[in-house]
């Protein structure tokens, strides 16, 4: 059986769908750890492979991924190189549009562990916005949403301003009581530690005013990454903090939809229009 897998990868998960190549039919679909080429090809490959084995079928004779982190050219080239079975790269933020609207006008918002836009116009014409990473963007996702958290309590903590909700807040965390402890945590964790933080705030905004701040503070960045998006094309929001933000992106004039598919479909329409897209794409040595 010959068995074509599409890989959905983001600073959270891994999802890997195995396609019988004659049929189209969805044989198999798995879920692993991140991979984002900003966490090197390796462990973007680990993932993979890891899916692929868990899935106890045939190896796949050509990939077909979307990965987070594309921009990194170095890590982009060098997981084309490491490539074991023919593949095609897209960004995963191609992949989420064309998922949400099956190739026809919209946007994709989509707001995970990073953040990342993009629209298609009526002239096939694709734009993008955001996909920096951690360190330069993805505000108003889950990692920037803890981090922006945890700021927030090691200043209130620092003036000595911590009140019982404050507390209760942070014994949610898990991520031990005193500011020692948060500096700690906070010099080795990943983006996908921090935007483990992200549901304290979202549990928390309508009783703790930092956590609504921050919640605001998030919604006000989103509209800064899409603004020049036109409000009258249907704009599908996706990824696990999608649900914390479609309300408020509403009120703002924005015509929210439910996206058609995920990513994983995204890749399926990409793959079988390959050719007519003007979208980047790069492929490995077949």
């Amino acid at each position: 059986m010959k068995l074509t897998a599409f890989i959905d990868g983001g600073g959270t998960k891994t999802r890997v769908r195995l396609v019988e190549h004659l049929t189209g039919a969805i044989v198999e679909e798995v879920v692993t750890g991140p991979a984002n080429l900003g966490l090197g090809c390796d462990a973007c490959w680990n993932q993979i492979k890891r899916a692929i084995d868990l899935a106890r079928l045939d190896l796949p004779t050509r990939c077909v991924v979307g990965l987070a982190g594309t921009e990194y050219r170095k890590e982009r080239q060098q997981f084309l190189a490491s490539a074991p079975h023919p593949t095609v790269l897209v960004s995963d933020r191609d992949a989420g549009l064309f998922g949400a609207h099956s190739g026809r006008p919209g946007g994709c918002l989509t707001v995970g562990t990073g953040v990342s836009f993009a629209w298609l116009n009526s002239s096939g014409v694709v734009t993008r916005r955001g996909g920096f990473g951690f360190i330069l963007g993805d505000q108003g996702g889950g990692a920037w949403m803890g981090q922006r958290l945890l700021c927030e309590l090691i200043r209130l903590a620092d003036q000595g301003d911590l009140l019982p909700s404050h507390i209760n807040l942070i014994e949610s965390l898990e991520i031990g009581p005193t500011a020692n402890d948060w500096i700690a945590f906070a010099n080795q964790a990943t983006p996908r530690d921090f935007g483990s933080l992200a549901p304290s705030v979202l549990n928390t905004k309508s009783s703790i005013p930092i956590s609504a701040n921050i919640v605001t503070e998030g919604v006000s960045e989103l509209d800064s990454l899409i603004s020049g998006f036109p409000k009258t094309l249907p704009l599908a929001l996706v990824g696990g903090l999608a649900h914390a933000y479609e309300n408020h992106l509403e009120v703002l004039g924005y015509e929210v939809v439910t996206a058609d598919g995920n990513a994983l479909d995204g890749l399926s329409y990409i793959d079988q229009h390959l050719t007519t897209l003007s979208i980047d794409r790069w492929k490995s040595d077949d």
